[in-house]
């Protein structure tokens, strides 16, 4: 039944040109970056429209105008370096890899060890990876955490545990 809808709306459909295709491509884009935007400022009690918007990035320029109008803002930032400053601070960064898996065990004196177990598995995962990209160990830091919630709860915790769980 769709199928036939949709076949009977082709002659009604206007052709577009490829400008506009790719223009409803930038469109897209915009969007999908104004929401995360929008879920923060939101959330927090911000009015966006207070706000200037701070641009980066190589393609941000061609996108700071659109965004800051559908967030309701009349002022763009653009850096003289605005076109690098993505690339730089990834340059910068921390190589992080991460590993997890769920359990379901109580956190108590008689499961310590199988958590040791599985954080120590965790970790060669994670060191494995790393060394694969070319990491030596001794350029290899590891932080273990325990997402951790009370019985009858919902809202876990991150928690750095000891050296070893059962210290």
């Amino acid at each position: 039944e769709i199928n036939n809808f949709l076949r009977s709306q082709v002659e009604k459909r206007s052709v577009m040109s490829i400008e506009e295709v790719a223009m409803g491509f930038v469109r897209v884009a915009n969007e999908a970056m104004c929401r995360p935007i929008r879920a923060l400022t939101q959330a927090k009690g911000y009015d966006t429209a207070r706000h200037a918007l701070a641009c980066f990035g190589g393609a941000g320029g061609q996108h700071a105008c659109a965004i800051a109008r559908s967030l309701g803002m009349t002022t763009v930032f653009v850096h003289k370096y605005a076109g690098i400053l993505s690339a730089y601070g990834m340059a910068l960064a921390d190589v992080v890899q991460e590993s997890q898996e769920p359990s379901a065990k109580t956190y108590s004196k008689e499961n310590f060890s199988y958590f040791d177990e599985r954080l120590d598995f965790l970790e060669e995962q994670c060191k494995a990876e790393l060394r694969r990209q070319g990491f030596p160990d001794d350029h290899i830091v590891l932080e273990p955490y325990l997402h951790m919630r009370y019985d009858g709860t919902d809202c876990a915790l991150m928690c750095s545990p000891s050296k070893t769980v059962s210290e």
